[in-house]
C-alpha cells in the first residue's frame, strides 16, 4: 500500500494592528535628582550667607567697634585708656577670627556646590 503524504496546510500569519504609541509618564519622583538639587540649594545658601559674613568681618577688621563706654558712670569709675585700647584690639582680633571661619566655610561649601551642580546637569542631559 502506498502511503500518501498529506499536505500540511499552513496558516497565513495573522496581521495585527500596530500597537498605539503610548506616551510614558513618569509619575514617580526621581530621588537622585531631588537630592542633588537639594544639596545645591543648601550649599549655595551657605556660600551666599558666608560671603555676606565675610564682607561684614572684613569691615569689622578694618573699622573695629569702639570700646564700650558707659555714659552714666561716674568719672572715678571710668575705664582707663589702656583698657579701652585693649577692648578695641580684642574686637579686631575677633573680626580676623571670623574672617578665617567664613573663608573656610566658603572654601568647603563652594566646591561641594560646584560638584553637585555639575552632577545635576549630567542627570538632565
Amino acid at each position: 500500500m502506498a502511503t500518501a503524504k498529506k499536505a500540511v496546510a499552513r496558516k497565513a500569519p495573522i496581521k495585527r494592528a500596530a500597537a498605539p504609541v503610548v506616551e510614558v509618564r513618569h509619575d514617580r519622583v526621581d530621588w537622585r535628582s531631588l537630592y542633588v538639587y537639594a544639596v545645591c540649594l543648601i550649599t549655595l545658601l551657605v556660600v551666599l550667607f558666608s560671603t555676606v559674613s565675610l564682607i561684614n568681618s572684613i569691615m569689622n577688621a578694618v573699622f573695629p567697634d569702639p570700646a564700650y563706654i558707659d555714659i552714666y558712670a561716674k568719672p572715678e569709675n571710668a575705664p582707663s585708656a589702656a583698657l579701652l585700647a585693649q577692648q578695641e584690639h580684642d574686637n579686631q582680633v575677633r573680626a580676623f577670627k571670623s574672617i578665617f571661619t567664613t573663608f573656610t566655610t566658603i572654601a568647603i561649601a563652594g566646591p561641594l556646590y560646584l560638584y553637585h551642580w555639575k552632577t545635576a546637569r549630567k542627570i538632565n542631559n
